[in-house]
Formats: structure tokens, C-alpha cells, sequence
């Protein structure tokens, strides 16, 4: 009787065993372990040196033709691949030629769609795949992310649809978090251990941008639904504002690769400064010959044209002023002059206020060889993209600032693609401002050299958020999605105590070497000068070495680092180093290992580091040349709100 029983409970039992199924991935170095759970729900857990980090639960998508994948999912194949390859960037952000190392693992389900997986060294990463007819609506996409209640969350904290992605980074143990707070990506997830996940994402392409939320279990994704309504008051800065959703995320194709969900996984806090996954994933070049794309340095004249002194015109947005910028850029070598807002007249992109002569500033430009970008809002420049560029290519512009997008939603992120492939066509650069963080659109379209969405410089004329804890913050979390378009090199420097919010001459807290040092800390190939002309030729021996400073780099090695304390790295161009330290409000000295030099060589050191009253008045510097050698320590003494830079050759 009882071998019946058994073999009756076995024949009941094969429909569940059938849907129950365990598929594993490991990264190459076998250190992270990917373990989809296949029963009633997908789920995908994470192991990191055999013990379990977090739980991804239940990744699917809400459709009008049924969740993606279905309920109950059924495996119908599994394959598997290795890739192992070097890629090479068109723009050299970190380096010249990045490895790429993972596995990848895909489960095929009946229903027409299928889970990717890939295992990197780095981190791990899903996507979801569809093989549905004509366009689906998707209604919502879901994946629960269950870890220890302890970690700490540093997140920009936010609940709006609307949002510039410019909020400060909070700090917060999940458990401590409410039901429905929000923040968006990047956030660094901080465990008990000391291992690190930054929450990335790439390839969101005709599709809404992820955010986190905290719902009654633990973080869960979010988006923000399709606009319905907008804001009827206004100027072009605000009119794009969302007050209506409609019922669902997006409207897209049923046959389609939908975005990477990525999670740079770290055990030290520097492993994070090398972390490219965000362009590994990103989408394939777009462009057929990108050789005409130019980094490099930028004034722009939004608080430049209100600091000028020493002159015999009325500084404004005129033609005098422009060809006096010009001048200073085509003296230190820098690549571009932005007219920033205010350029226009009566907000049409074709039209010049009178006061400037737009054809006659870009003659003299390229007669300094210097290139000019304009400041364009989104919803101007939505409206007259095609008018707009074929005068901008008329007028010999050579890029654009594009600001106040300030939303994450599908139609926003069409726009971004858009204006990329747009913008190409034309052979202009793009700076996208009140944007969302770095997706990989960058690696399919290059000419999109940087972006805001952090804290930058300019938040010093209103607000005290750009400190040196927020500086030695954005390496370990903003920086690892991509370019930041932070404005370093400010010579108008603050002690904590000194500081002052002046909104036409903003201060920049933290000492000159610590401001010079953020033009290598904060990686973008279009870097952008704050201050007035006047001010750098009257700091020129800090103005010429900042400006030397390369917006590309061929090989980064992190020395030393800690989230929201200090950080030190240096980053090779060509046959040169340049090496920068900084640190929060916390004096202190590092020591700086200089192994990364070769072999049998010496090198000649040049270095800007804090004065000895650097802590009472935040200009004080010191500039010293002497030698060094591979292997040798140097000790950099850094103030409260301090740096060190050096360039090493």
C-alpha cells in the first residue's frame, strides 16, 4: 500500500517540480552567484562570497496582453555564453580601452518572452524580453528588492514626478525609511558587512526612467506614469510641467529588449571608481563616423558675465563681453564659449536679442579657434528642434545646453534619444541639464559628452549644499553612472566658516587645492569654468595649470576612499598622471602611493596643496615642483575642507 501512496504523491507532485527550477550564473572571478528561482514567481538571488546579499522578487511587467513573463512561468530553453573583450569608448571617460568580462545566462518562457542575466566581476544585471505583436501597454513593472532592514539607503529623497534630479544624498537604514518614500537613481545601498550595491540602470530607450520606493516590506522599483495634463502658466522653463498622469507607464513595441536593471556590487568603497557597467550596457554607437565629437573645457557666461571687473564695456549678454570671453578661452586653451540663458529673443531659437551679434561672436570665435554652444530649454527646443538646429549649423554652432527636462517619464526619455540622434545629424555636442543621471545613451550617442543631475557648483549661490561631504559623496554614487557636469575650479574659495551665499558670485566651500582637485575627481569630457575671465587672469598660475588639466583619460587607479569623507585618484593622459586628493570638513593626512609610476623613470611633480592658514582663509595654496619615482609615499596634509593635485610627468 504504501510504494502506491508514494508513487501517487511522486505523479502529483511532477507538475510543481516541473515549474520549480533553479538556474545559476557566476561571475568569472566566481565571487557573485545569480540564482534565478523559477515557480510561481521569478525571483533572483544574489550571493557574494557564498553568503546571500539580496533578493530580487518578482520581476515581471503588467501588459494588456498579460504580465511578462506569465504567471507560473514554464522554462522552455536556457542558454548560456561567455564574453570576455576589450571595448573601446569614442570618449576616453576613465579609460582608453575598458575590459569587458561576464556570463550570461537567458531563460526562454512560454508566452514569447524571456529573462537575461549577466554576472560580471563587477556586478550583476537583468533584463526582461518580449516577443509580443504590434504595441503593448505596460501598465507597471515590478521587482521587489529584499535585503537586511539595517543597510543604509544614500538616496536623493524625492516624491516628485517633476523632479531635476539636484537633491542632496540622505543616508537612511531602510527600516527608518517610510511606506512611499521615494528617491531615484543612482542610490548606494550600504550593508552591515561593509559591501556596497549602487542601483543603476541602462539602455532606457522609449521607456520610463527607475526610481526606488519603500513599500511595507523592504525597496521596491517605481515609475512615474504617463503625462497627462501639464502646467499652463509659465515660460518655456516651467510649461512641460506634469500635473496629470494617465493609467500606465508606457506605450511601446511588444517585440523589444527592455532596460538593464544593474547592480554594481563593491567590497571597497574605490572598487566603485572603476565601475563602467552603465556603458558596457548601454546601447550600441549610433553614429557611423563620431571623429568630429570634441571634448574639452567651456566658459560659460551665466555668473562669468556678472563677476567682471578691469574692463572698459559694460559686461552683459552683448557682443563685447562674448569676444572678451573668447579671448580668455582662446589664451587658456579652452575648446568652447556657452551663451547660457538669455541669448534668445522672446524665446525663439532663431531670433538674438539685439544687444548681441550672434554671427559676428562666432566669425571671431573660430577665428580664436573657439567653438560656441547655446542654452536652449527642453520645451523650446522640442517645439523647434528641426528649425532650430538647421539655423544653429547656419550660424556654424558647434553644441548645445539643454535644460529644465526636470521629469523621468517615457515621453521625456523619447526626447532624449531624440534630440541625441537630432543634434548628431547636426554634428553638436549636447549638455543635458535639470536631466536625469547617465542611462548609456552616451555610448550610442558620444556627442552627449555630460549631464547634471547632482548638486553642482551653482547651488552655492542659494543654498550651502555643495560642501565637501557632498564632493566626497558623488564619486561613490553619481560618478558611477557616468559624466557629471559638476563646474569645478572656482578661485572665489570658503572656509565652513567663511561662507556666504552671494547668488551672482556664488563662493565654492572648500580650500583652492580642493577646488582645483575637483576638476579630476569629477570626471566629465566637458568641463565647465565658473568664474569670470577677469578672475582666472588675476589667479593665473592656479588658471593655467586648471585649464591643462585633460578632460580625457586613458587609465584611472583609485589610491584611497571613503564615502562622504575623502578620496584620492589618479588618472593618466597620455605619458602623464595627474593625481588629486580631498576630503570633507575633516582635516587630515593621506598617504599617496605613487606605484602606478613605471619602472626606472623619474618624474618631475608639480603640485598645488593648502596653505599653512588654509583653514582660516580658503584660498591660501602652496605650489611646489620637486621629483618622484615609482614606489615612493608622499603624505598630503589636507585642511578642514581640503585638497592636494599634482600633475606628475
Amino acid at each position: 500500500m504504501f510504494p502506491k501512496i508514494y508513487f501517487l504523491i511522486f505523479i502529483l507532485l511532477i507538475p510543481s517540480l516541473l515549474l520549480a527550477k533553479n538556474v545559476e550564473t557566476f561571475s568569472p572571478d566566481k565571487k557573485i552567484l545569480v540564482r534565478a528561482t523559477v515557480s510561481e514567481k521569478v525571483s533572483l538571488l544574489v550571493f557574494y562570497e557564498e553568503k546571500q546579499l539580496f533578493e530580487i522578487h518578482d520581476i515581471r511587467m503588467e501588459t494588456d496582453q498579460g504580465d511578462i513573463p506569465a504567471a507560473n512561468p514554464h522554462i522552455q530553453k536556457i542558454k548560456t555564453q561567455t564574453v570576455n573583450r576589450m571595448v573601446v569608448p569614442v570618449i576616453k571617460e576613465k579609460q582608453a580601452s575598458i575590459p569587458e568580462n561576464y556570463n550570461e545566462t537567458t531563460i526562454e518562457f512560454r508566452g514569447k518572452s524571456k529573462l537575461v542575466i549577466r554576472a560580471y566581476n563587477e556586478g550583476i544585471a537583468y533584463r526582461l524580453v518580449s516577443a509580443l505583436p504590434g504595441e503593448i501597454t505596460v501598465r507597471d513593472e515590478h521587482a521587489g528588492f529584499i535585503c537586511d532592514e539595517k543597510a543604509l539607503l544614500a538616496f536623493q529623497f524625492n516624491k516628485d514626478p517633476n523632479s531635476d534630479y539636484e537633491a542632496p544624498y540622505i543616508q537612511k537604514k531602510i527600516a527608518e525609511m517610510s511606506p512611499d518614500d521615494k528617491g531615484n537613481l543612482p542610490a548606494l545601498l550600504e550593508f552591515p558587512s561593509g559591501k556596497k550595491i549602487v542601483f543603476l540602470e541602462a539602455d532606457v530607450n522609449d521607456y520610463p526612467v527607475m526610481w526606488l520606493n519603500r513599500n511595507a516590506a523592504n525597496l521596491e522599483t517605481y515609475f512615474w506614469r504617463y503625462p497627462a495634463t501639464y502646467y499652463q502658466k509659465g515660460d518655456s522653463k516651467s510649461v512641460r510641467r506634469v500635473t496629470g498622469h494617465k493609467d500606465f507607464i508606457a506605450k511601446t513595441q511588444g517585440t523589444r529588449e527592455f532596460p538593464w536593471r544593474i547592480f554594481a556590487l563593491a567590497d571597497q568603497d574605490t572598487e566603485l571608481l572603476k565601475n563602467q557597467l552603465v556603458y558596457l550596457m548601454g546601447p550600441e554607437l549610433k553614429i557611423e563616423d563620431p571623429s568630429w565629437i570634441k571634448p574639452g573645457w567651456v566658459l560659460l557666461d551665466w555668473w562669468a558675465r556678472r563677476e567682471i571687473f578691469g574692463v572698459d564695456f559694460k559686461a552683459g549678454i552683448n557682443t563685447l563681453t562674448a569676444k572678451y570671453m573668447i579671448n580668455f578661452c582662446s589664451e587658456y586653451g579652452i575648446r568652447y564659449f556657452l551663451l547660457d540663458d538669455g541669448w534668445t529673443k522672446n524665446e525663439d531659437l532663431t531670433k538674438v536679442i539685439p544687444e548681441l551679434d550672434l554671427e559676428e561672436v562666432i566669425r571671431y570665435a573660430d577665428s580664436k579657434n573657439v567653438d560656441i554652444m547655446l542654452w536652449v530649454t527642453y520645451a523650446n527646443f522640442d517645439e523647434q528642434m528641426d528649425v532650430a538646429l538647421k539655423q544653429f549649423k547656419k550660424w556654424g554652432v558647434k553644441g548645445v545646453k539643454i535644460d529644465f527636462m526636470n521629469r523621468s517619464d517615457q515621453e521625456i526619455v523619447n526626447f532624449y534619444w531624440r534630440a541625441a540622434e537630432q543634434c548628431a545629424r547636426y554634428q553638436m555636442v549636447i549638455d543635458f541639464h535639470g536631466a536625469y543621471k547617465p542611462d548609456g545613451l552616451r555610448r550610442a550617442y558620444p556627442n552627449v559628452l555630460t549631464r547634471e543631475a547632482l548638486i553642482e557648483f551653482e547651488y552655492s549661490g542659494g543654498t550651502d549644499y555643495d560642501n565637501p561631504d557632498h564632493h566626497c559623496t558623488l564619486p561613490f554614487i553619481r560618478s558611477v553612472a557616468g559624466p557629471i557636469d559638476y563646474i569645478p575650479g572656482t578661485m572665489f574659495n570658503s572656509t565652513r566658516k567663511t561662507f556666504r551665499i552671494i547668488g551672482d558670485m556664488p563662493m565654492g566651500q572648500g580650500t583652492r587645492a580642493h577646488s582645483m582637485a575637483m576638476a579630476v575627481i569629477a570626471e566629465s569630457p566637458m568641463q565647465m569654468l565658473p568664474d569670470a575671465p577677469s578672475e582666472y587672469y588675476r589667479e593665473e598660475e592656479c588658471a593655467r595649470f586648471l585649464t591643462a588639466i585633460p578632460v580625457e583619460w586613458d587609465e584611472i587607479v583609485p589610491l584611497a576612499g571613503k564615502m562622504g569623507d575623502y578620496v584620492a585618484l589618479a588618472r593618466r593622459h597620455g605619458d602623464q598622471w595627474f593625481v588629486a586628493a580631498i576630503t570633507d570638513w575633516t582635516p587630515r593626512e593621506m598617504e599617496l602611493d605613487f606605484s602606478f609610476l613605471e619602472e626606472n623613470k623619474k618624474y618631475t611633480i608639480e603640485l598645488f596643496r593648502d596653505g599653512i592658514n588654509a583653514d582660516i582663509r580658503g584660498n591660501d595654496y602652496k605650489k611646489e615642483i620637486s621629483t618622484v619615482k615609482k614606489g615612493d609615499k608622499i603624505t598630503a596634509s589636507l585642511a578642514s575642507g581640503g585638497g592636494w593635485i599634482a600633475r606628475v610627468y
